[in-house]
């Protein structure tokens, strides 16, 4: 039988792109863990879960909101390198591991889609894309691990009046955003999910009338939803 343990981290990493160009990034990163073995008949199970949590996590707090170029023993900070690294450190000290799969989360991509309203936040249609970046937040407390340079699979959700004007302009806001270091980009000195919202509602603003939200999710668990000043 085979277990398959899923965890995610967020991290940020350089690695060269299609044309060459390394430039600091990020993403939300599935990491999946695969443990062989026979059920035992005792027990009922190959192996308890939490047996594999307890040797992963070490390994987890080094790479998770962290700068993967920086993690000792990291020579390629790409997937494949993550997942080799994460399988070498493993093999050594969990009984039956048999394979590492590493995923990114995001489109990696331009695709935007549309979502239609709902009741429950009572969000109008709005259109949908992703960007992978990297970003961290400075006037967070020392030890807060969000102060460290990470990266997520950031999703975006635009709303309002006039969806074919929102379409057509963030391919330029997904250009501007998409593997970048946020920090740098001017006016996110401090890109926390609610100034990019706010950063992404001042750009639209001005060109796109009946602009009513803005949403972004740097996980699947945590968005923040602006609906302007």
């Amino acid at each position: 039988m085979d277990l398959v343990k899923t965890y995610r981290l967020e991290a940020a990493h350089t690695t060269p792109g299609a044309d060459g160009v390394s430039r600091l990034h990020g993403h939300s990163f599935q990491v999946e863990i695969v443990v062989s073995g026979p059920c035992d008949p005792a027990l009922g199970w190959v192996m308890d879960y939490a047996d594999i949590s307890a040797q992963f996590d070490p390994l987890f707090r080094i790479l998770d909101h962290h700068h993967l170029n920086d993690v000792e023993g990291m020579d390629d900070p790409s997937s494949g390198g993550l997942r080799a690294w994460i399988l070498t450190r493993l093999q050594s000290s969990l009984t039956g591991v048999s394979n590492v799969l590493v995923s990114i989360l995001g489109d990696c991509c331009f695709e935007p889609r549309l979502i239609e309203s709902g009741t429950a936040l009572a969000l109008p249609d709005r259109i949908r894309f992703g960007f992978e970046a990297a970003h961290a937040l400075p006037r967070l407390p020392e030890g807060h691990k969000c102060r460290n340079m990470h990266g997520h699979s950031f999703v975006v959700e635009v709303g309002g009046d006039a969806l074919e004007l929102v379409s057509s302009r963030l391919k330029r806001l997904h250009e501007t955003l998409d593997h970048r270091c946020l920090n740098d980009i001017a006016g996110l000195d401090n890109p926390t999910s609610e100034n990019v919202s706010r950063w992404i509602w001042n750009q639209l603003a001005p060109e796109i009338p009946g602009l009513r939200v803005v949403g972004v999710a740097e996980t699947c668990t945590a968005r923040c939803i602006y609906h302007g000043d």
